[in-house]
């Protein structure tokens, strides 16, 4: 592909209920150009001749936004930034069951790993929020390695997915792997979209529990996982 194009790929309907790959070169220079702005300047390819589709992208979106794109602090914004949200969606791929290493035990008590730092990607606003996550199971006959579960709520909260959704994609995968008798999970997260932008809150927190098997039916268990998470927060080492 030529330097200054990016390739655009879209699926159409064929009208026979099928879908079909379109693909068409965009010339990236003739883009969102305005008389007030000057020309688009591409990246410069690697040295494979290949170009960054993401970063020629984020170069359109800073010079729309009418930025000096030769600036010194925003020259390489756009390589930066195309970094940054590819870790920000790695977790799209994540195989849960790659992470989860488990073991044999005879242990069937609580067990709870708290005050696990997290960082997810919102999906309306593409920004940041995290907070602390806290996890608790009771084994079946196994048990997991103790940083596999900070492992497997890293993996899952690299990708644009709401506060909500995350705690219980956590809960589901790990009950789908380790097979306990239930879990617990529960975050505790601040949002940039709600500190930054909109209603402006920035101590504004949010709170959100997913309970799967035993734990859906004894209230005491819950109030034991809060209690373990409670002392956790006064652990100093």
């Amino acid at each position: 592909m030529k330097p200054g194009f990016i390739e655009r790929k879209d699926y159409m309907n064929n009208g026979n209920g099928r879908s079909i790959l379109h693909t068409e070169d965009l010339r990236i220079t003739q883009c969102f150009q305005s008389a007030n702005q000057p020309a688009f300047k591409p990246p410069e390819p690697a040295k494979d001749g290949s170009l960054d589709r993401l970063e020629a992208i984020l170069r359109l979106l800073l010079q729309e936004l009418g930025l000096d794109l030769d600036n010194e602090h925003l020259r390489e914004t756009p390589k930066r930034v195309a970094r940054f949200y590819r870790e920000f969606t790695q977790g799209c791929a994540v195989k849960p069951e790659a992470i989860l290493k488990t073991f044999k035990s005879k242990s069937t008590e609580l067990v709870v790993v708290s005050s696990i730092d997290f960082y997810s990607l919102c999906p309306h606003h593409l920004l940041v929020y995290g907070g602390k996550m806290h996890f608790g199971y009771v084994p079946s006959g196994q048990i997991v390695g103790v940083s596999k579960i900070p492992r497997l709520i890293h993996a899952l909260a690299a990708r644009p997915v709401v506060q909500e959704d995350l705690v219980a994609d956590v809960a589901d995968a790990f009950m789908k792997v380790v097979k306990p008798v239930g879990c617990a999970v529960k975050a505790i997260g601040k949002h940039d979209c709600v500190a930054v932008r909109g209603v402006r809150c920035p101590s504004t927190v949010m709170t959100t529990v997913a309970f799967r098997g035993v734990f859906r039916e004894q209230e005491s268990l819950c109030r034991e996982f809060e209690e373990a998470v409670a002392e956790g927060a006064t652990c100093v080492r």
